[in-house]
């Protein structure tokens, strides 16, 4: 086995049926790769759907069932322990594929290049390329000016054994943020992160939260001051919460009075956004970071 392709299901069972429809006209053999999905939702919606479609029977499909939602770092982790693959592609539900000779090329590249993570244009509903970042976190390069840091974790190709070398996603993280603490992780250990400029793939984003209120807001930016924490000196941690309880407390104020003055979503939207960064700061310095750590 080639490649094994991981990904999480959360009430996403259409976005992962009409990608598996792609994958099923690629043309790489289906005898070079497997579909491991974690279903982190309890039901059998998403084997009903493939059984309807006949995807099951088309393709090398496994569907590891979760007792609860896990997260998706935790997803990706158990999905991979079931991998037989010499490389392991991340990918989200909501990818769609632009070209039939995508895997096919993907793996030719993988098998001639010694790497840490491998990725592609992921190309927006706008036409733009959202798969490089420059900057981690509260714009943090750790030296790294310049450069490629991170790349979204929509799709990643990893070696089976440079994830097994890092153990994986970090489990702490329920979502968010994963993605660039995964990368830097890998950027430390000397691998190189790669890009592939003539591979594209379509990615929708947001399937499995698409709604950006006060909810969606608290669970990106407790990952964001996780990962400050995780990887920030203790001074250069304290410096940041302080400013953000300064900075939030000021944006909460003032778009407080503008949404009463001036009653609009986008006044909601910001009230809301800096809602969630002032009482997920709050909740840290009244508690301890052990909150921002995942825990089941």
């Amino acid at each position: 086995m080639k490649i094994s392709i991981l990904m999480v299901n959360y009430n996403t069972e259409q976005f992962i049926a009409n990608f598996l429809q792609d994958l099923s006209i690629q043309t790489l053999t289906i005898d070079n790769y497997e579909i491991i999905i974690t279903n982190n939702v309890q039901n059998n919606i998403l084997k009903d759907i493939l059984d309807d479609l006949n995807l099951s029977q088309k393709l090398n499909i496994v569907i590891i069932q979760s007792e609860q939602n896990i997260g998706f770092g935790r997803a990706m982790n158990l999905a991979s322990e079931h991998a037989q693959g010499q490389h392991i592609l991340i990918a989200n539900p909501d990818l769609r594929m632009m070209q039939t000779d995508y895997l096919e090329k993907l793996l030719a590249q993988a098998q001639i290049h010694t790497y840490g993570i491998i990725t592609t244009q992921l190309i927006n509903d706008l036409n733009e390329d959202k798969s490089e970042f420059y900057t981690f976190e509260f714009h943090e390069t750790f030296g790294w000016n310049n450069q490629t840091n991170w790349f979204s974790g929509a799709l990643l190709l990893i070696s089976k054994a440079v994830y097994q070398e890092v153990a994986g996603f970090d489990p702490d993280f329920f979502m968010y943020c994963e993605d660039e603490d995964l990368c830097l992780r890998i950027k430390k250990r000397g691998y190189p992160l790669i890009k592939l400029n003539e591979l594209k793939i379509y990615h929708k984003g947001g399937a499995s939260e698409p709604y950006q209120n006060y909810d969606f807001f608290f669970r990106w930016y407790k990952s964001q001051l996780l990962f400050a924490y995780k990887h920030f000196d203790e001074t250069q941690f304290q410096k940041l919460i302080k400013r953000l309880l300064l900075k939030s407390k000021i944006k909460v104020i003032f778009y407080k009075l503008i949404f009463i003055l001036f009653p609009t979503a986008c006044h909601r939207f910001q009230y809301a956004k800096w809602s969630a960064m002032h009482d997920i700061v709050k909740k840290t310095l009244n508690e301890s970071v052990d909150w921002l750590f995942f825990r089941i």
